[in-house]
Parts: structure tokens; C-alpha cells; sequence
């Protein structure tokens, strides 16, 4: 809600009590390269072991083991997005990127749930720029599959 100051304009509300705790909370938990990308492994390496067998998953948390699948995924996505905001000029780092890139691509209809591949695929061009590699894409299918 803004409420009008005496010279007419507007104000605007600072931040609530809740969304002041929400940003120290992010400052607080900035994670590196290494942990992101180690994360991001674990939730995706879940996922895939939920579907292999989503009966044993079916009620924990009130969701049927293949929403408790997505719920991973959706988590690795978060790490992999994470990671890409990072510039970097570190190899090491843009090795990191185009693992998580490739991770995701393989991911059946991966590209159709979400940007996350897409957002991680232009990081790591922009990184690849930044430390003067030229990244060439190999044996990608091309279109909506991949």
C-alpha cells in the first residue's frame, strides 16, 4: 500500500519485517561454485531415484512420489540457476556450468518444464567468453526435444 507525502508524491513502503529476514537469510547462505554444483547433482541424482520407484514415495509430505520426484528436480533447477548467476573467468567454474548445462539437457522434456537449461546454456557462454574459450556444441539435438 503507498500512501500520498504532503507534497503530493508517492511513498512507497520499505520492506516488511518478513522480507527483511528473507534477504539476510540470502546473504547469509551464498554458496560456492563447488557446493551449488554438489547440490545440484544430489537433487537431480534424488529425482531420478524417486522415479525409478515413486510407490515408495507415494504419501510422504501428502504428495504422490512423482510430485516428491518433480519437487527434486525443481530443486536441482534452483541450484543450477544459482550457479549460473556467478561470473566467472575460472575454468574450473565454467566446467562446473556446462556439466549442470548438459545434466539438464539429457533430461527428457527437461527444456519444456523450465529456462533453467536455457539460463545455465547462456551463462556459460557468457563465462566461456569472459576466459576466452570458445564453446562449440557437439552431438546436441537442436529444437524443442533437446
Amino acid at each position: 500500500m503507498t500512501s500520498q507525502d504532503k507534497g503530493g508524491g508517492r511513498d512507497e513502503p520499505g520492506p516488511q519485517e518478513d522480507e527483511l529476514a528473507l534477504y539476510a537469510r540470502a546473504y547469509r547462505g551464498v554458496l560456492g561454485a563447488e557446493e551449488l554444483f554438489a547440490r545440484f547433482q544430489a537433487h537431480l541424482g534424488h529425482a531420478r531415484r524417486i522415479e525409478a520407484a515413486p510407490e515408495c514415495y507415494d504419501g510422504l509430505q501428502g504428495l504422490s512420489g512423482r510430485q516428491i520426484a518433480q519437487g527434486a528436480r525443481m530443486a536441482a533447477r534452483r541450484m543450477a540457476i544459482l550457479l549460473a548467476e556467478i561470473p566467472t573467468e575460472d575454468r574450473a567454474v565454467l566446467m562446473l556450468k556446462v556439466s549442470v548445462f548438459e545434466a539438464l539437457i539429457r533430461v527428457p522434456h527437461e527444456v519444456v518444464r523450465s529456462n533453467a537449461a536455457i539460463m545455465a546454456e547462456a551463462a556459460m557462454q557468457a563465462d566461456g567468453e569472459r576466459a576466452g574459450v570458445v564453446l562449440i556444441p557437439l552431438d546436441r539435438p537442436v529444437g524443442p526435444t533437446h
